[in-house]
């Protein structure tokens, strides 16, 4: 189990033996429950501003998609390869990066992403700890205003049929609190994805790569978390599995 995994188990194991010590507590005193404050939610700066994907999920062990991707050492580039002149967006003026100007830096650092349009797409293919072939497809956009660059990763629809445990949800908000800009998000319609927001200010290629280099270094870290949120079976099921 790698130090990733091993962080996210100790901050899980704190959290939950503090909240039983503050239960039993309160239910030792004999007092009166004191009654929830009402929370009014703000508008959440972490929601999701680039359009709904439908595009592709992740997979497992699946020969057509591996075929198709790229390895994930094209993400390890050296730096000073990527940082070259963009035409829509000066990264050393601090101006923010035009749509097309993302699509060159995306090709820039080594990957090859097709345009949906509305955001780019590119799939990577990697190995995790457990000897799993893994496809990731990972899209970047641009926010409304396009002052934030979007970096998600879709699993696909949470299988209805292998509902998480509370312990599996648990897991995953703790998680959210040690990954930085990168938090796990489940969608009204049941979409669990990875994402990472970038603020859009002299974003060169060099600073866009080691962006994606460290979301896809989560991605693979974190599979324990989102494993168990599909099913298992590799030619059925939703998400991951297809």
């Amino acid at each position: 189990m790698n130090r990733t995994n091993l962080s996210l188990r100790a901050i899980f194991v704190v959290t939950v033996a503090s909240s039983l010590f503050a239960f039993s507590a309160g239910c030792s005193s004999g007092e009166k429950p004191i009654a929830p404050a009402s929370v009014s939610l703000l508008e959440n700066p972490r929601s999701v501003e680039a359009p709904d994907q439908a595009g592709s999920t992740a997979s497992a062990n699946n020969a057509r998609d591996l075929a198709n991707a790229q390895p994930e050492e094209v993400l390890n580039s050296k730096p000073s390869e990527r940082d070259v002149g963009l035409n829509g967006g000066d990264a050393q003026a601090g101006q923010p990066l035009t749509y097309q100007a993302l699509g060159a830096a995306l090709q820039k650092i080594g990957l090859t992403p097709e345009d949906d349009k509305t955001y780019w797409e590119m799939k990577v293919k990697a190995t995790t700890d457990d000897g799993m072939d893994w496809t990731f497809p990972i899209n970047v956009s641009l926010s409304k205003g396009q002052n934030v660059i979007w970096i998600n990763c879709m699993f696909g629809q949470v299988d209805k049929n292998a509902a998480p445990s509370a312990q599996s949800m648990m897991d995953l908000l703790t998680a959210n609190s040690i990954m930085g800009t990168c938090f796990f998000l489940l969608r009204s319609d049941r979409e669990l994805l990875l994402q990472q927001s970038v603020p859009n200010v002299g974003v060169s290629p060099s600073v866009l790569g080691e962006s994606l280099k460290e979301f896809f270094r989560l991605l693979k870290a974190s599979e324990p978390l989102y494993r168990g949120f599909f099913s298992a079976n590799p030619n059925g099921g939703g998400g991951p599995f297809q």
